[in-house]
C-alpha cells in the first residue's frame, strides 16, 4: 500500500512542476480563442488542433523523460523534441475521440448534453492509459530493444482513475450552475480538467513503467555531476533573468574539463522540488550575492543527503568561509585552472575546503573544443572575446573577479566558433565585460568579423566613441548594439573619482559618434552616489533625455562584495542591511547623506519605468503611442452622437 501512496504522491509532485505547460494547453483550449482570428471556422479549428497536439505530445514525452530518469526538469529543447517524436500517436488519439463524438452527436443530437460529459470522461481515462502504453513503447521500448509485455491494470490504478473521473464530472456539473462575473467558469473548468487529464497520464505511466525496470537502469549513472544555477532573488530580477536566460557559461566550462565518464544533470533557474535531490553525486552550484540564499539552501539539502557539494561564483569567491558552512568545498575565482584537481580529489575522497589557481592555455583550449562540439544554441551563450575590464571603477566587482587582469581569446579560434554558429544564429551577443579593453585587439577583431556578415552586440566602454574610425569599423563588422555604462551625468560631482568618470563631459559627444555610425546604445546608469540628491536625479534624467539611448537601465548604487565601495561602506559602518537578498541593485542598503533608504527603495520601480518611458527611444515611442490612443478615445467620446 505504501508503494501506491508513493506513486500518487509522485504523480502530484510531477503535476505541480507542469503548471506552466498546462496553463498553455488550457489557453489553447479556451473556447472561441482562435475564432477571433477569422478567416474561417475550418482554419481556426486546424490551428487550434495543431497547437493542442503539439502541446500534449510535448507534455507527455516530458513526463516520461522525468519518470524514466532521463531528465530531472523540463527543458525547452527536449520539450520540442518530444513533440516531434510523439505527435502521430497523440494526433490519432485526439482525432479518434473527436470522430466518435461527431458520429454519436449525429445519431443522438437531442440527448448530447446528458451523454457527452460521460463520454469525454471515459475517453479521457482510456486515452491516458493507451497513449502512455504507446508513448513508452515508442520513446523507450523500441530504441532500447526491450520486449513489450502484456497490458496490466492494477486495482490501485483503477481506483485512482475512477476518482479522477468522478472529480471531472463534479467539475463539469459545478461550472454549469455557477456564475463568476467576468471570469468565465468554462475557462476555469478547462484548466482543472486539463490538470486532471495530465494527472491520469502521469499515474498510468508510473504504473506501466514499473513493468520495465530496464528503462530506469539505462539512465542510472554511477558518476553524476549536478550543475545548478539557482534562481535569483527579487520578483523583477528573478523574472527578468528567467525570461532572458541562456545556457550558463560555467556549465560549458565544467562539461569541458570533467572526464567523459560522468553524466550531467542541469538545473538552470528552476523552481526547486525535493525530487531533484540525490545522494552520492557531485553537486556544483554557482552563487551570486542576490541568489546566495537559494544557493545555500540547495547546497545544505544535498549535503544532508550525502552528496558532495562544490560552490563557486562571485559571492563565494569573496566569502568562502560563509559558503563553507553549507557546502564541502569552494572554488575561488575562475574554475578553469583547478577543476581537474577538484575532480581528482573528489574521486579519491580528499576534497579540499578551498581551491584557487590560474587557468592554463590547455584548459582554455579544452573549453573551446567543447564549444565547437556543442549545439549552436549552447555555443552562442559563451561568445567571449575578452575577460575583465581596463577600468577599475570603485563600484564594480569585475576587477576583483578577474584579479585585475585582462585575458584575450585567440581571434582565429573565435572566428572558427562564429563560423560554426552562423548557419543557425546570425544575430549574437558577446558576453565580454568590455569589448574595447584593448583598442588594438578590438580593431583586429572587428576586421576579422567583417567577412562573416553577422550581427552582434556587446558591452563596451564609452571611450570607443573617441575614435570614429574604430566605431565605423565596428559597424562594418556587424555591431548593431553596444551596452555602455555611463553611470553618471556630465555634471555629476562623481567625476572626481577619475577613471572612466573623467570622460563624463565627453559622454554626449562620444555617444553621438556611436549613434551616427548606426550603432544603437543601451544606456546603464546608477543613482545613489554620495553626491546624489533630487537635483542630481533631475540632472541625470536630463542627461539621459539628451542622450536618448535605445533603452535605459537604472540601478541603485549597491556595495556588492568585492567592489571598493563595499570595503569603504563597511569601514565607515554605513551598511544598514547584510541581507544578501536585498543586494539586487534595486534597493538602497546603506546610510546616505541625502537619501532615505526606505523612500528610495519604494520609489525605485517608478523611477526605472519613468526613465525608460521618457528618456529612451523605445520608451518614447511607447509613450507617444499611448497618448495618441488616449487622444483618439477622448475625441471619439466627445464626437459620439
Amino acid at each position: 500500500m505504501n508503494n501506491h501512496y508513493q506513486k500518487f504522491y509522485r504523480a502530484l509532485s510531477l503535476l505541480n512542476s507542469l503548471f506552466v505547460p498546462v496553463c498553455i494547453l488550457s489557453i489553447i483550449d479556451t473556447p472561441n480563442l482562435f475564432f477571433l482570428f477569422k478567416p474561417g471556422f475550418v482554419l481556426s479549428f486546424l490551428i487550434k488542433g495543431v497547437l493542442k497536439v503539439y502541446c500534449i505530445s510535448a507534455i507527455g514525452g516530458s513526463v516520461l523523460g522525468i519518470i524514466s530518469g532521463e531528465d530531472y526538469v523540463l527543458r525547452l529543447r527536449q520539450f520540442h523534441q518530444n513533440a516531434k517524436n510523439l505527435w502521430p500517436g497523440f494526433l490519432v488519439g485526439m482525432g479518434g475521440i473527436l470522430l466518435v463524438d461527431f458520429i454519436l452527436f449525429a445519431a443522438f443530437p437531442s440527448s448530447a448534453h446528458s451523454w457527452r460529459p460521460f463520454y469525454f470522461d471515459l475517453m479521457g481515462v482510456l486515452s491516458a492509459y493507451i497513449l502512455s502504453q504507446w508513448a513508452i513503447k515508442r520513446k523507450y521500448l523500441k530504441p532500447l530493444g526491450i520486449h513489450r509485455r502484456g497490458w496490466k491494470f492494477s486495482l490501485a490504478l483503477l481506483m485512482g482513475l475512477v476518482s479522477a473521473c468522478l472529480l471531472e464530472l463534479i467539475v463539469v456539473r459545478v461550472t454549469d450552475f455557477i456564475h463568476l462575473g467576468h471570469l468565465q467558469p468554462r475557462s476555469v473548468s478547462i484548466f482543472i480538467l486539463n490538470y486532471i487529464h495530465v494527472f491520469e497520464f502521469i499515474l498510468c505511466s508510473l504504473y506501466i513503467m514499473d513493468d520495465y525496470p530496464q528503462i530506469n537502469e539505462n539512465f542510472k549513472r554511477s558518476n553524476e555531476v549536478f550543475l545548478i544555477n539557482p534562481m535569483f532573488s527579487g520578483i523583477s530580477q528573478g523574472i527578468g533573468f528567467w525570461a532572458v536566460r541562456g545556457y550558463p557559461p560555467f556549465f560549458v566550462v565544467l562539461r569541458a574539463l570533467t572526464p567523459k565518464t560522468y553524466a550531467f544533470r542541469e538545473f538552470d533557474q528552476v523552481i526547486w522540488h525535493d525530487r531533484y535531490y540525490k545522494t552520492n553525486a557531485l553537486v556544483c552550484i554557482t552563487c551570486f550575492t542576490s541568489n546566495c540564499y537559494e544557493a545555500y539552501k540547495i547546497a545544505k539539502e544535498f549535503k544532508k543527503r550525502g552528496s558532495k557539494v562544490v560552490m563557486g561564483g562571485p559571492h563565494t569567491t569573496f566569502f568562502p568561509n560563509e559558503a563553507l558552512a553549507f557546502c564541502d568545498s569552494v572554488v575561488i575565482g575562475q574554475a578553469e585552472g583547478i577543476w581537474k584537481d577538484v575532480i581528482c580529489d573528489y574521486e579519491q575522497g580528499t576534497l579540499k575546503s578551498q581551491y584557487k589557481g590560474p587557468a592554463t592555455d590547455e584548459d582554455h583550449a579544452q573549453v573551446h573544443e567543447e564549444l565547437l562540439n556543442s549545439p549552436a544554441d549552447v555555443s552562442k551563450e559563451f561568445l567571449e572575446t575578452s575577460r575583465g575590464c581596463k577600468f577599475k571603477c570603485h563600484f564594480c566587482t569585475i576587477p576583483a573577479n578577474s584579479d585585475g587582469k585582462l585575458r584575450f581569446q585567440s581571434i582565429d579560434n573565435f572566428v572558427d566558433l562564429i563560423k560554426k554558429i552562423k548557419p543557425h544564429e546570425s544575430n549574437v551577443t558577446f558576453i565580454d565585460n568590455n569589448i574595447y579593453s584593448d583598442p588594438g585587439y578590438a580593431k583586429e577583431l572587428f576586421t576579422a568579423l567583417k567577412p562573416l556578415k553577422i550581427k552582434w552586440s556587446s558591452e563596451c566602454s564609452i571611450d570607443i566613441g573617441k575614435n570614429e574610425g574604430t566605431v565605423a569599423l565596428a559597424r562594418e563588422s556587424g555591431c548593431n548594439l553596444l551596452g555602455i555604462g555611463y553611470e553618471v551625468s556630465g555634471v555629476s560631482l562623481e567625476k572626481k573619482q577619475g577613471g572612466k568618470f573623467a570622460m563624463a563631459q565627453k559622454y554626449l559627444e562620444y555617444s553621438r559618434n556611436i549613434k551616427r555610425a548606426g550603432i544603437k546604445i543601451k544606456g546603464q546608469f546608477i543613482y545613489g552616489f554620495d553626491s546624489d540628491n533630487l537635483v542630481t536625479l533631475f540632472n541625470l534624467w536630463r542627461f539621459v533625455f539628451s542622450l536618448r539611448p535605445m533603452v535605459t537601465a537604472l540601478s541603485v548604487l549597491t556595495p556588492l562584495p568585492g567592489a571598493g565601495v563595499y570595503r569603504d561602506m563597511l569601514n565607515q559602518n554605513r551598511i544598514i542591511s547584510l541581507n544578501w537578498r536585498s543586494y539586487t541593485c534595486h534597493k538602497l542598503v546603506v546610510r546616505h547623506p541625502n537619501l532615505n533608504p526606505k523612500v528610495m527603495t519604494f520609489f525605485y520601480p517608478f523611477l526605472q519605468v519613468f526613465f525608460f518611458l521618457t528618456a529612451s527611444s523605445i520608451g518614447l515611442c511607447i509613450t507617444a503611442a499611448c497618448f495618441f490612443n488616449l487622444a483618439c478615445l477622448i475625441i471619439i467620446h466627445f464626437l459620439k452622437p
